[in-house]
């Protein structure tokens, strides 16, 4: 077997890993007497129209508007909680050489983590992988069939341990209880997301790669009502935020996708204004990069969506 080595990007993992199952088609493990809280939380559609924001940063600041005054419970202290994702994350085999390729696998998945910050973890298969051109595939096959990441037929359960779950997909870090005491100032709230984020990324971090940890603490920490629209207001302040995607449709009424870009890739994230929670948080590549071998510019390279039952 030539001597290939791979770099398995799961561009929508969470700490160590993200888990989970489908559509709710498996129960959340829970423990006798102690609750799970839902991640994500979903606000009751008020059914009326609402007027439309100036730009980007007005669709934010009008969640965080509706999050201040929302009549919703902070998560009980001492409750694991718990989300379903849908997540499609690319598989590259040695970027940046002659002989590299790239493959895309979607999982379904669920994750409770509990305030100790240990998770208990289910995975399972949303279908074979796929590779990003006919050219990938012969390349996988010049090397021999390497795996591709896929997952027994029954799935695979994972334990992470106390201490080692992260609500932040990069930098150091960010336990549940961490994100528990987040400050309800955005201000404080986006220092300390950049502070995490400088062990990973440098004095400066792009503005897209602060978006993404900041949407991922929406939609899967345990937040309370003030640190929520303190985060939705800390999006608003991003440099370059704006509004790639507003469409009805019978399924999503009122859903729009922010994004921003750096470095050639942008993040994107596709928000239910009726619902103000988040849909899916995506990459997506603004030009061929050598670290996606044959990826063209517009693939999607990684996406979580948010599974709702």
């Amino acid at each position: 077997m030539p001597d290939t080595r791979a770099l398995l990007i799961r561009i929508a993992a969470i700490g160590m890993l993200l888990a989970g199952c489908g559509s709710g088609t498996a129960a959340i493990d829970t423990v006798p007497g102690i609750g799970v809280a839902a991640a994500n939380p979903r606000l009751p559609a008020t059914g009326l129209r609402q007027p439309v924001p100036e730009g980007a940063p007005g669709y934010a600041l009008a969640l965080a508007a509706r999050w201040a005054t929302a009549r919703w419970r902070d998560p009980r202290a001492g409750d694991p909680i718990a989300f379903r994702v849908l997540i499609y994350s690319a598989i590259v085999f040695n970027p940046g050489s002659s002989d590299g390729f790239t493959a895309f696998l979607t999982t379904r998945q669920t994750v409770v983590v509990s305030p100790a910050s240990a998770a208990s973890i289910r995975v399972t298969s949303a279908g074979p992988p796929r590779f990003a051109t006919p050219a990938d595939r012969v390349q996988w096959e010049k090397a021999d069939h390497p795996p591709l990441g896929q997952l027994p037929a029954a799935g695979q359960r994972q334990a992470i341990p106390v201490g080692g779950y992260s609500f932040l997909p990069q930098g150091s870090y960010l336990t549940y209880r961490q994100a528990a005491a987040l400050p309800s100032l955005p201000g404080r709230l986006i220092s300390v997301i950049l502070a995490h984020l400088r062990t990973y990324a440098g004095r400066n971090p792009p503005a897209s790669l602060t978006l993404r940890q900041i949407a991922f603490l929406i939609a899967t920490a345990p937040l309370t009502k003030a640190a929520r629209s303190a985060a939705w207001q800390a999006i608003a302040s991003l440099p370059g935020l704006r509004v790639c995607q507003a469409r009805p449709s019978p399924l999503q009424p009122r859903q729009v996708q922010l994004c921003l870009a750096s470095a050639g890739e942008e993040t994107l994230l596709s928000i239910d204004l009726d619902t103000a929670s988040i849909l899916s948080i995506s990459e997506r590549l603004l030009q061929p990069s050598p670290m996606y071998p044959h990826a063209a510019g517009g693939t999607i390279v990684g996406s979580t969506i948010f599974v709702t039952t």
